[in-house]
């Protein structure tokens, strides 16, 4: 068999597609710590901050930071890779095939979004990206115009994305009825989750004072900005 045989587009695409799927596993894990730890904010501050404390223990050892970012940029570009190239087959058809469609287009653009905040809060400003990090762009409008969307969005987006894989695998072990019940289910627990983060960061359940320096990163983006203004 030649070179030129094995690369065929045919080729290319499962091996795209077996990198989305094994970059995926490890991202999963990472998005369910994660997605705890912005729930054990309900809490209060100190919860969250303790919770992050003892999960960086783990993804902040930097051997394994790196690797994890360097998932998650391959799991946007081999995503938007598989987006493409089914877009150009045609339209979706079918509820399922929208919602994977939507998911993964609004996720790869949450995770470019995120990956850019990531730089400019630890790198550029040097900050820890501790429970003020999403609570500050939820300190008040402008800000949260654009963010109760994206984060709400954002994790309904996650978790559906999550549901539509678990469908296939449950359709491929030969339980259609089981994956309907598990895409369904992790589409309403991604809204679930993602309303409930939405009145924690903007201090609708207790009090947050935003330190000053979370708001001098606020007012690099919008001089003169306070907390709640509008």
């Amino acid at each position: 068999m030649t070179d030129a045989t094995l690369d065929t587009p045919s080729t290319r695409r499962i091996t795209v597609r077996s990198l989305h799927k094994a970059s995926a596993i490890v991202l999963l894990t990472f998005v369910f710590f994660h997605l705890t730890n912005h729930l054990s904010g309900l809490f209060g501050i100190l919860v969250y901050n303790a919770v992050q404390d003892t999960f960086r223990v783990v993804y902040r050892f930097l051997p394994i930071e790196i690797l994890l970012l360097l998932i998650i940029s391959m799991q946007v570009v081999f995503g938007v890779v598989l987006l493409v190239r089914s877009l150009r087959r045609g339209r979706p058809k079918g509820f399922w095939s929208w919602a994977q469609v939507l998911s993964g287009g609004i996720f790869a653009f949450f995770m470019v979004e995120h990956l850019y905040a990531l730089y400019m809060a630890r790198i550029k400003f040097a900050l820890e990206t501790d429970f003020y990090w999403p609570a500050s762009v939820m300190s008040g409008a402008p800000f949260t115009y654009y963010f109760i969307p994206y984060y709400f969005l954002g994790v309904l987006a996650i978790m559906t994305h999550i549901g539509v894989g678990m469908r296939y695998w449950a359709i491929d072990a030969g339980r259609p009825a089981l994956g309907d019940r598990l895409g369904f289910g992790f589409m309403i627990a991604g809204a679930a989750i993602g309303a409930a983060i939405i009145p924690m960061l903007t201090g609708a359940l207790f009090p947050i004072e935003m330190p000053p320096e979370w708001l001098n990163y606020l007012r690099y983006f919008l001089p003169g900005y306070t907390p709640n203004a509008g």
